[in-house]
């Protein structure tokens, strides 16, 4: 839940990274493009005033008669030729006594603010030549350059650069997603183990090894940590099993304690109507405390360890034989189906019990157990069946009062 409301709330990687590249490619190009429009508007600019200069040059040469003569008309039809072909947008010829000649104006001109601004930054003011006649100055030219052309490859150059660039940006954002896939598959595949583990709790599980050398480090780095971890899970694991299994578990004879009892005779209840009838024993020891007093308390371990093991000896594997306390034992038999098997059973016990427990001191020690019983029926609790195997056993002690 926590990853995906983070997933919904925060922008992925892929998107920033995308964002980045096309910021950089936008910039990068950006600045290109200035860099090569404003070469561009220089280099038309140098053009245009040169152009101008050279027809201002070769215009006043071929109106040196004309303005000796003050013939209007041939000046006129001369200027207007060029002035037709878009060389200038206007032309003044003025002789040396002040006499305007021509004042020619191109009519398709266009005045916008565009062409002005473009006009005053190109031209700055309009270019006067004199028109010389044997080393005398007979007359002066005046042109206004003209912006149309300048105009127009000012508006193609833009285009034609703002469409490369374009194309360029398309390329560039094409190329770092290519380029960026083995990133974010190595993001997505660490991100991934990782959201696997916390949700799975499986530490087994190692990260791939990644073409990149920084995201390889940081790999290992996971990996090892996981390793460590998975470690100390089975560590953890191990003992928590070793804790469950000494909860259930007398410490002294290793036989199972009256909790693991209780829950197994519990277990044979419930599930009584599906099983055959099952009989639980109650086993007491004799005259235990007389051996604490007379060979101390050791040697009264060592006599429940032996009772303990001789019980053990003589059941079946799916029967368990458990301390319930002090020289308290008790046996849940479901491998004996009849009174005479069980008879035969306790007779064992007892033979069993009777035998010789050698001490540490190598002193030999006779005990004996007295034996209750009692079998399973419709309707028992654990409390009921235990009474009645306790009733039982003190029945066999000769004993009147019955322990609750």
């Amino acid at each position: 839940m926590k990853f995906e409301k983070i997933k919904n709330e925060k922008s992925s990687i892929r998107i920033r990274l995308r964002k980045i590249s096309i910021i950089n490619s936008a910039v990068i190009l950006l600045l290109c493009w200035l860099l090569l429009t404003s070469t561009s508007l220089l280099f038309i600019k140098r053009y245009e005033k040169r152009n101008l200069e050279l027809i201002a040059a070769t215009l006043s040469n071929s109106l040196t008669a004309a303005t000796v003569f003050e013939d209007s008309y041939d000046a006129h039809k001369k200027i207007a030729m060029l002035g037709n072909e878009g060389m200038f947008a206007t032309a003044k010829l003025v002789t040396d006594d002040q006499t305007v000649l021509v004042n020619w104006q191109d009519q398709q001109q266009q005045d916008g603010w565009y062409e002005n601004f473009l006009r005053e930054w190109i031209y700055a003011r309009p270019l006067s030549v004199n028109i010389n006649h044997a080393e005398n100055v007979v007359g002066t030219l005046t042109l206004a350059g003209t912006v149309k052309g300048a105009t127009d490859f000012i508006r193609y150059s833009v285009m034609i650069l703002s469409s490369g660039m374009l194309c360029v940006l398309i390329v560039a954002f094409m190329l770092s997603a290519f380029l960026h896939r083995g990133i974010l598959q190595t993001l997505r595949n660490i991100t991934s183990s990782i959201h696997y583990v916390i949700s799975s709790g499986d530490f087994s599980l190692r990260i791939p090894e990644s073409p990149t050398k920084e995201f390889q480090l940081f790999s290992d780095d996971l990996n090892s940590l996981l390793a460590e971890m998975q470690s100390l899970q089975a560590s953890l694991l191990r003992d928590n099993r070793s804790l469950a299994a000494k909860a259930l578990e007398d410490p002294l004879t290793g036989l199972a304690n009256r909790a693991a009892f209780v829950t197994q005779l519990t277990r044979l209840l419930d599930g009584q109507f599906a099983q055959e009838r099952f009989v639980l024993l109650f086993l007491d020891g004799d005259r235990f405390k007389s051996i604490n007093d007379n060979w101390g308390h050791a040697a009264g371990d060592e006599v429940l360890k032996a009772i303990g093991s001789r019980l053990v000896a003589l059941a079946y594997k799916q029967d368990m034989v458990a301390r319930l306390g002090g020289d308290e034992f008790a046996m849940l038999i479901t491998s004996r189906a009849t009174e005479k098997q069980l008879l035969q059973l306790t007779e064992e016990i007892r033979e069993a019990i009777a035998q010789k427990i050698m001490i540490a001191e190598g002193t030999p020690i006779t005990t004996s157990v007295t034996i209750g019983y009692a079998w399973s029926q419709h309707g028992d609790t654990v409390q009921s069946i235990l009474e009645r195997a306790d009733m039982h056993m003190y029945k066999n002690k000769g004993i009147s009062k019955v322990r609750v």
